[in-house]
């Protein structure tokens, strides 16, 4: 049986969580003696929250992260409701505005995964997609690195990532894979209308049946010596350019088109 709560600790992460999704909170432990205030306002949205809060050692808390950096704050929690592709599909099928997805494919390590879904989320992008085997799973070093993001952007699990990008063609969105060997540039494609970005995992990037799926493959244009980014990054540049691509037009009578 799956668990079904997990550990996540750091400042921002937890206050998030307790913040945005303080209902899924199970068990909070904070660091004793001398605290800064960002510690002690963690434990107040705990007690705010109706969560159990413990108050102990430092060496408690590296026990429990197993050495990670946690600043003083370890939150027990029920794991984000994921999102099912199909109420996804369902979604931007009524919104108004063209929907923007991250699509991840075999991505495992934790921080960039989580590095990801903070891109993600900042770019305004309505979820990350990501296969339900051989990516990186929610843990708390995925919610560290996530910084906030993530009770603020949802993760759809498809058990087929193949099959995922065939049903999003099929309802109208346009996928464009990110591989350094293509032709075409990724700022030259197309953004402004419904759009998944897809980008590789570490080392192998996209594989070959991922790339079949794909509408158009783009590069990032390099001009160093370093022949590809970190996935977070790469991800970054694509979504925020999607970004730039849609932000509004003013004239220069100050009217907006």
């Amino acid at each position: 049986m799956a668990p079904r709560s997990f550990l996540m600790w750091g400042i921002h992460a937890v206050r998030s969580a307790l913040t945005r999704a303080g209902e899924g909170a199970i068990e909070l432990w904070v660091r004793d003696g001398h605290r800064p205030p960002d510690i002690d306002e963690v434990a107040g949205l705990g007690r705010a929250a109706g969560v159990t809060t413990q108050v102990v050692p430092a060496k408690t808390l590296n026990r429990l992260t197993e050495g990670a950096v946690h600043q003083g704050v370890v939150l027990r929690r029920r794991y984000p409701a994921p999102l099912s592709l199909e109420d996804y599909l369902e979604s931007i099928a009524v919104r108004a505005g063209p929907p923007l997805l991250l699509a991840l494919d075999q991505v495992t390590d934790p921080q960039n995964f989580g590095a990801c879904l903070r891109v993600a989320d900042g770019a305004g992008a309505d979820a990350v997609l990501v296969p339900r085997d051989h990516s990186a799973q929610i843990t708390g070093h995925v919610a560290k690195a996530a910084s906030g993001a993530l009770d603020s952007i949802p993760v759809i699990f498809a058990p087929n990532l193949a099959r995922a990008l065939d049903q999003l063609r099929n309802g109208g969105m346009w996928v464009i894979g990110a591989t350094h060997d293509a032709e075409p540039v990724l700022y030259d494609c197309d953004m402004e209308s419904p759009t998944t970005l897809v980008f590789g995992g570490e080392g192998a990037g996209l594989r070959s049946l991922t790339r079949q799926k794909c509408d158009v493959l783009a590069r990032l244009p390099m001009a160093g010596s370093v022949a590809s980014l970190n996935v977070s990054t790469a991800a970054a540049i694509g979504l925020f350019e999607a970004v730039r691509q849609r932000r509004p037009v003013r004239s220069s009578d100050g009217s907006v088109s």
